[in-house]
Formats: structure tokens, C-alpha cells, sequence
């Protein structure tokens, strides 16, 4: 797994140091250098070529959205994916960020599983950049629909989504691992100790998120039944 170098563009020390640490905390990431204005995240960008940036929109003497127009007009090649980190929320600001093809928008004060679930969806998208030659519609859809809330799709063809309540318990980064291992291969049936297996989670935890799938009509279930032992539930993804 290639480790993707970031840069965070914050010109409030204490939570520049927040982010670098919980970044560095997972082992696809690293930072690789922390800017507190637009001079320099350019020089950042131009020396380390960072593959994604955090970056604040108020910074000190200087707007956040000049390191956005310069990584487009100046950077031809492997420009880095921008994730906008800050407290702006007028109308104005947004539609600018969307139109320039930030890769996610997250509000001040920062949730941290919030921040968490965009790590993850980066690493996944970046990952799948370098296995692929082209993307299906149910990838678009997780790179580009879950962007914008917890929506989870129902399958390749279909227009209908919608937002699943998450009960205590069940965290929506686990969930979308589950559903992404059932993607990868739609005609396995997983077993609560298989699923565990793939995605490096406990049995018990696997068996409790396959049975809220199982609740909400994302899996059915079937009996297997083996010839030592209590018969075990199959999960297929539909």
C-alpha cells in the first residue's frame, strides 16, 4: 500500500497539531508538512508534491481559496486532491469549493469521525486509481454520492438510495467496510467469521453489522450447515 503524502493548510497552531497527529495515526497517510498561509502551501505543494491537502479558507492575511487557483492553473500534473477544513458556511464560499472539485467540504468544529470517514474514502479512491483502468457506477457512486451524507446504494443499476439510521453500536467507517468487501465480490456469501476475516474485525462485531444489514433489507440470509457444530448464517449482498 502506497502511504499518501498530505499537507495541512491551518494557521491556528493547536489544530494543525490535532490533525497531524490523528492523520499520522493511520498508516496510509503522512505528513509531510503543515502551512499556516497561501505562501507557504505553495511552497509546500511545489517542493513535497503532496497527494492531499486540508485546507482552511480564513487564513492569516490570505484566503484559502488562492491555493485552489493556483494548484489549477499552475499545476499540470498530479495535482493534489484539496478537502476543505473550516468554519465558512455561507453559500458563496461552498459553491466556489464545489466548482473548483474539492473532494469533500468539512465543517469547524471538526468531527473527528467525520474527518476519519474522508481518510477512508480517499485511501479507498486512491487505491482503486491504481488498480483500475476504469471505475463501475457503484464506484462512482461511493466517491462521489457519499460525499454529500451516509448514503449507501443498492446496487449496480439501480436509481433509488437512501440514508439508513445507524443504531448504537454500529459505526458508519465499520459499515462501509462491510459493504465494500461485499462490492468487490457481490456473489460471495460471507459467514460472520469469513467477513471478520477479510476485514480485521472480531466475529461478534461482524455478526452484529451483517445483521443490521440483514434488518434493512441490504443482505439475505441463508443457514449453513456443517458437519461439526451450531449451523451459521450466509449473507448475500442485494
Amino acid at each position: 500500500m502506497k502511504v499518501k503524502n498530505v499537507l495541512i493548510v491551518e494557521d491556528d497552531a493547536r489544530i494543525a497539531t490535532i490533525l497531524a497527529k490523528t492523520i499520522n495515526k493511520r498508516e496510509e497517510y503522512e505528513v509531510i508538512g503543515i502551512a499556516s498561509n497561501v505562501t507557504e502551501a505553495i511552497d509546500v505543494i511545489d517542493c513535497f508534491a503532496p497527494e492531499l491537502v486540508f485546507l482552511d479558507i480564513s487564513l492569516d492575511s490570505s484566503c484559502g481559496l488562492d491555493v485552489i487557483k493556483y494548484i489549477r492553473q499552475e499545476i499540470k500534473e498530479n495535482a493534489p486532491t484539496v478537502v476543505m477544513l473550516t468554519a465558512a458556511k455561507d453559500v458563496e464560499v461552498i459553491q466556489k469549493s464545489v466548482a473548483s472539485g474539492v473532494f469533500d467540504y468539512i465543517l469547524k468544529p471538526i468531527s473527528f469521525s467525520r474527518l476519519n470517514q474522508t481518510l477512508q474514502r480517499f485511501a479507498d479512491y486512491s487505491n482503486k486509481l491504481e488498480t483500475r483502468q476504469a471505475f463501475e457506477q457503484e464506484d462512482v457512486d461511493l466517491f462521489f454520492g457519499l460525499q454529500h451524507g451516509e448514503e449507501l446504494r443498492s446496487g449496480a443499476g439501480s436509481d433509488k438510495s437512501e440514508k439508513l439510521p445507524l443504531p448504537k453500536g454500529v459505526d458508519s467507517l465499520t459499515l462501509e467496510k462491510i459493504i465494500n468487501a461485499f462490492r468487490q465480490d457481490p456473489a460471495t456469501a460471507y459467514t460472520a467469521e469469513v467477513m471478520a476475516d477479510s476485514i480485521g474485525i472480531s466475529r461478534t462485531t461482524a455478526r452484529r453489522y451483517l445483521e443490521y444489514l440483514l434488518s434493512v433489507d441490504r443482505v439475505k440470509a441463508d443457514i449453513e450447515y456443517g458437519t461439526v457444530g451450531r449451523p451459521e448464517r450466509r449473507y448475500i449482498f442485494i
